[in-house]
């Protein structure tokens, strides 16, 4: 349900199917040619006027950037002609924003976009959707069919949402930007890449009542997805795969933890598990490639059955009756012994010696947790560098063949961003900080577009206006980000220092942020190590608990050998990756996130998952800051996720808190 706000589209999520919204036949209605798709008439008073009679839509807006893109390229052709002497012009580049709450249809809208997008393509250059000249499916379909991999491996059921993304993602789709020659017809998609951000890996060991671990889980194990004999393959039956009766959702401490084990939106596992293999395949995964991947996800499956028992001396031995930790080392691909040595011993190193100390049985399920987290995060950083292999901008465009690089004169981007919506639980920690200060940091370019841009055009055209007053939200992100005086370079000290504790880092922020006036701490708070942030969306309670572990992100050098050592050259190529050496490693500017992050024996020089996100997020709003913007405000119109339903109060606050009030008056 579409309503535009000036140049802002709000996009209710109606908890249906409204399939007549998405036909071919509305499609074709915002590109037809005096709308100014790919046509040099689209600038036109004409072309405009038709558009502005259309209803407001997802399509309208990707049109609208598709447009512009193409009408910046031809202006930077007749400045060259005009003036050759000037210089070259940088093509347009385009970003369309999509933002709203868990639950209001981000995911959806994103893929509505580049549908849109895609289809378009093909359309100006007369291509077929499924294939290309090679027989083999074509760039629109692998780029399209990569958004059923992030999800099975990214999303989840949460208390507010049956498919949350609990990753941000930027995918920057490139098109020819050069006038239509031998290489193809300008507007043409070359290709995409996705850039991923702080992929949520506690859910894998902690899921909260009502909620469910990530998709990908459910989906192996659903009834009718995978065949028995696979399921014996990844020993996801009976014996542990010498038996054909196969095991469920209720065999693995993952996936029943939290009791939940369904989709509220009537979406069936095994179906999505069947079209995530029609995706992999589509994309161009091998098969050894998925029997990799699916090795792992078993193995980390059973992983979470492994209990730790103590034997007497303050000392732990693994806990196995029957063959779990056989099961997790033979996916593995690594003995036995090495891996309950792996999560029960650690390597001390101490003047060029190196010494094994036992760990306690509350240690050593630390140690298993940091093992499952960071296997899972190297294999969606993995996921996510194989797609990008396969869509990248291929042949003489490439970067790496000769061709401009994407602010060149070859190739024009319009890049669609979807990420996490502002969250606030009854229970806030350090991944609900990370969200929330990077929806702060949007909201923060979202203003100053919407109002300080309109209204520095008002008074240069000198119309009469009156002022509006918006919320500046420098001080609120200055308390997260500042140097020195900001919680997360509060929290990178603690990391280094020795014998740190959350309890001494949250008296560290009490001292040093109680100044700042978006900064709460009462005294019943500070008793219980919490502190509030009066965010633009509102107060947001956050409790310290875990957060120097939480940010640290270290994984144990013994797990950590233990999957150098695999004799399976995919679960090798997992640890390179969370080795740091892996080349998909996101640059220091910030520009990436395609990868966890680098690892390095020194405490000192180790980077923490705030200092990595804050260097990805300010990246993010730099490749931002030189797009010309386009804005979808996300709604969601109840907290029930039912259909007919409006909450007005919901909607109005949704709608206070996305800054759409302010650029309404």
């Amino acid at each position: 349900i579409y309503t535009n706000t000036g140049a802002i589209l709000l996009a209710l999520n109606p908890f249906k199917k409204l399939d007549h919204l998405y036909t071919r036949e509305m499609m074709e209605l915002y590109w037809r040619e005096d709308g100014g798709s790919g046509s040099s008439s689209g600038g036109g008073e004409e072309g405009r006027e038709t558009k502005e009679k259309l209803p407001p839509h997802a399509y309208a807006v990707a049109e609208n950037a598709y447009s512009s893109m193409i009408r910046s390229l031809e202006e930077r052709d007749a400045h060259r002609l005009e003036s050759a002497s000037k210089g070259k012009l940088s093509p347009c580049n385009q970003s369309i924003l999509v933002s709203g709450e868990s639950g209001a249809g981000k995911t959806v809208t994103t893929k509505i976009v580049m549908r849109y997008l895609s289809i378009l393509s093909q359309r100006n250059s007369d291509g077929n959707m499924g294939a290309n000249e090679h027989d083999g499916p074509s760039v629109e379909m692998q780029v399209l069919q990569s958004n059923p991999v992030l999800e099975s491996f990214g999303n989840a059921r949460t208390i507010r949402n049956d498919n949350s993304s609990r990753f941000g993602k930027f995918i920057e789709m490139s098109f020819q930007a050069r006038k239509d020659d031998a290489c193809g017809q300008r507007g043409s998609l070359l290709g995409a890449k996705i850039d991923f951000y702080l992929l949520e890996k506690v859910r894998l060991v902690s899921v909260n009542p009502g909620e469910r671990n990530y998709h990908i889980f459910y989906e192996l194990l659903s009834p009718h997805g995978m065949r028995v004999s696979d399921k014996q393959r990844y020993k996801l039956t009976s014996s542990f795969g010498k038996g054909r009766t196969k095991l469920t959702v209720h065999d693995f401490n993952m996936t029943s933890i939290s009791g939940t084990f369904d989709r509220r939106d009537g979406v069936d596992d095994s179906e999505t598990y069947g079209e995530l293999r029609t995706a992999m395949n589509t994309v161009g995964f091998s098969f050894d490639e998925q029997d990799g991947i699916f090795s792992v996800v078993s193995a980390l499956l059973h992983a979470s059955n492994l209990k730790f028992v103590n034997n007497g001396n303050d000392e732990c031995l693994v806990y196995d009756q029957d063959g779990t930790s056989a099961a997790v080392s033979s996916l593995l691909g690594v003995s036995e012994d090495s891996l309950k040595m792996a999560l029960t011993t650690i390597i001390l190193e101490a003047r060029g010696e190196r010494l094994l100390k036992q760990l306690s049985t509350s240690q050593a399920e630390k140690a298993l947790e940091a093992t499952v987290k960071a296997a899972y995060g190297s294999l969606f950083a993995y996921l996510v560098t194989r797609i990008n292999k396969s869509i990248e901008v291929q042949g003489e465009f490439g970067c790496e063949t000769g061709g401009m690089d994407q602010g060149g004169d070859d190739v024009a981007t319009v890049g669609v961003l979807d990420i996490f919506g502002f969250e606030s639980f009854e229970t806030n920690s350090f991944e609900q900080l990370c969200i929330n200060y990077c929806n702060e940091a949007l909201q923060q370019q979202f203003n100053r577009f919407v109002f300080k841009a309109e209204q520095a055009e008002y008074e240069y055209e000198g119309i009469e206006w009156s002022n509006i007053e918006f919320p500046d939200n420098q001080e609120a992100l200055d308390l997260i980000e500042a140097k020195r005086l900001g919680i997360f370079a509060v929290l990178d000290e603690q990391c280094r220092l020795p014998r740190r504790t959350d309890q001494t880092f949250a008296k560290s922020v009490y001292d040093t942020c109680e100044s700042n006036s978006y900064f709460e701490a009462s005294r019943m708070q500070r008793s219980k190590g919490r502190f509030a942030i009066i965010h633009y969306a509102g107060s947001v309670t956050y409790d310290s608990d875990s957060f120097i572990l939480k940010n640290k992100d270290e994984l144990p050098k013994s797990a950590s050998d233990l999957l150098a050592s695999s004799t399976i050259p995919f679960v090798s190529e997992l640890a390179r990756i969370l080795g740091g050496n892996d080349s998909c490693r996101p640059a220091p500017s910030g520009d990436g996130g395609c990868a966890p992050l680098k690892r390095n024996s020194s405490t000192l020089t180790r980077i923490t998952v705030s200092g990595q996100f804050a260097s990805q997020l300010k990246g993010l709003r730099a490749r931002i800051e030189t797009t010309e913007p386009h804005y979808i405000r996300c709604l969601k119109p109840n907290d029930r996720l039912v259909a007919n339903h409006f909450d007005e109060s919901l909607i109005a606050h949704q709608l206070n808190c996305a800054g759409v009030l302010p650029a309404m008056k």
